[in-house]
């Protein structure tokens, strides 16, 4: 088991936004470390990145887990590799459209029906930035969304790297999956029935319907993702993480990702 002691690392400042998947972060030696908030946020990240290297995503960042020490507790949590280079910073679409625009992009697109604000936020992101394919970016981060069930993809989590020398855009690898498999224990209690969880859950930013975002998306720029995944896969990469986490809780992510796997054949 990896662990870590952060003891002496003070935290990153919380992002600001309303996101209730602002885990408590650190920042050392060109790593990012994350701690379990809610749920089971840490093990979400592992298990998707590690499914994603059985895909056709190409840029994602790795997380792999990790025991926190930090504040005379343990905490289960990720690390992954610092994906900005020296001089890149994180810009969000909700910053960068209030930058340009002087309102942020979910107000603005608030009243359109979805397609429209899937085209609307595509062409102003390639505008501003010159970056072409965030159609097909977003579209794929949607279709994750979908399968993964990931309910925090608001207009702050969708974001590009800007280089502060020369001004350059290039887009973010996938990233910050946390709040994804019904993590939140919360609102999603291990008690339940999970098929009860998967019918609250809640997609973002464009359409309250994980398949309704990923549909427009679809019918404005095509189909992306395809898996390779088994069932093997998912209970191998779980099994490795049972220092971490309970039975009770690796079985009902097998049991939420198998369903997803049923649910969704299209994408394998």
């Amino acid at each position: 088991m990896l662990k870590i002691n952060l003891q002496n690392i003070p935290q990153v400042p919380s992002a600001g936004h309303t996101s209730k998947g602002d885990q408590p972060k650190w920042q050392t030696d060109g790593k990012w470390y994350k701690a379990d908030n809610i749920g089971y946020e840490a093990l979400a990240e592992v298990l998707i990145s590690a499914l994603l290297k059985k895909s056709n995503v190409t840029d994602y960042v790795e997380y792999r887990p990790v025991m926190i020490q930090y504040g005379g507790q343990e905490l289960c949590g990720c690390v992954s590799d610092n994906f900005r280079g020296p001089d890149e910073i994180l810009v969000p679409f909700e910053r960068l459209h209030r930058t340009y625009t002087g309102s942020g992009l979910a107000q603005s697109i608030a009243h359109m029906e979805t397609t429209e604000q899937i085209r609307y936020t595509v062409d102003f992101v390639e505008q501003i930035t010159g970056l072409s394919g965030i159609g097909p970016y977003i579209t794929m981060l949607l279709e994750l969304d979908a399968f993964f069930l990931n309910e925090d993809r608001h207009t702050n989590n969708l974001a590009v790297l800007r280089n502060e020398k020369n001004r350059n855009y290039r887009l973010c690898p996938v990233f910050d999956n946390g709040l994804a498999l019904l993590s939140d224990w919360n609102d999603y209690p291990v008690t339940e029935d999970i098929y009860q969880n998967i019918s609250r859950v809640r997609a973002k930013p464009f359409a309250l319907d994980f398949n309704r975002q990923a549909e427009c998306a679809n019918e404005l720029y095509g189909s992306f993702l395809k898996f390779s995944f088994t069932k093997s896969d998912v209970t191998n990469i779980l099994e490795g993480l049972s220092d971490f986490y309970t039975k009770d809780v690796l079985r009902r992510v097998t049991a939420v990702a198998f369903e997803q796997m049923r649910k969704y054949p299209i994408y394998f």
